[in-house]
């Protein structure tokens, strides 16, 4: 195994920089202007765009990433460098434990900021996204095979590239053991495209996953809580039932 470079601060922020850019023309600009042009769901093409053209591409990056600095794309010398190690019992304890420290936090936070904003709705939380969410009926449920794949490239597609190819990179870095919360914020800005209101309510959990594989070193850790945060409530409001 090829010894481990620190990266420096400019090439991390570029490697979340870029994509937030992306991320943000796919749904402010991209989605709404098939949607305009073709009347099709933009939830359905969103679960294209974002893979193809944004999740898909982190997902390649990493391994590019890998290739240039010299790794044989092989299992064993993939799961070392990224830290896809076997869960163990406590890594599962420190996922379950910190996911509701988490929740009680971001609860905790909601009903403070509720107090302080009488313009605060809760309704901000479910359209955190510019993307207009209409819940799939009739036929078009049928795509709903597809969020599998949406979802694959999605969570594991960023955690690979940030927590598994970055973070150990900027663990041995100056700023090594503060280097979970440069990932946090990173990782944050990244999500601006959304509502920056309700963003502010999902950091306990964008500290929490970083905390974690640092803590652990185990990047299954970040992508498992990816999912459970997102993949749920995406499913929710693809059946209507969070409308």
């Amino acid at each position: 195994m090829k010894e481990l470079k620190p990266i420096k601060l400019i090439p991390s922020i570029l490697l979340f920089l870029i994509p937030g850019i992306a991320f943000y023309l796919n749904i402010n600009i991209l989605v709404p202007f098939i949607a305009n042009v073709t009347n099709w769901n933009s939830y359905i093409i969103w679960m294209f765009t974002g893979t193809f053209l944004l999740f898909g591409l982190l997902f390649a990056l990493t391994f590019i990433l890998l290739k240039i600095d010299g790794y044989k794309l092989d299992w064993q010398t993939i799961k070392i460098r990224l830290r896809l190690r076997k869960l163990t019992l406590k890594d599962i304890v420190w996922i379950i434990i910190g996911m509701l420290i988490c929740s009680i936090i971001s609860g905790i936070l909601i009903w403070a900021y509720s107090l302080v904003s009488s313009s605060f709705n809760i309704n901000e939380l479910k359209e955190m996204s510019p993307i207009k969410i209409v819940p799939l009926i009739g036929k078009e449920r049928f795509f709903l095979f597809f969020l599998p794949v949406f979802y694959f490239f999605n969570y594991v597609g960023e955690e690979l590239l940030w927590r598994g190819y970055i973070l150990p990179r900027q663990e041995i870095t100056t700023y090594g053991k503060y280097a979970w919360i440069v990932s946090m914020l990173l990782h944050w800005v990244f999500h601006l495209p959304f509502s920056f209101t309700a963003m502010l309510f999902f950091i306990p959990f964008m500290l929490l996953m970083p905390y974690l594989v640092y803590k652990r070193k185990n990047t299954y850790i970040s992508i498992i809580i990816h999912f459970l945060l997102g993949a749920p409530s995406q499913l929710f409001i693809a059946l209507g039932i969070f409308t």
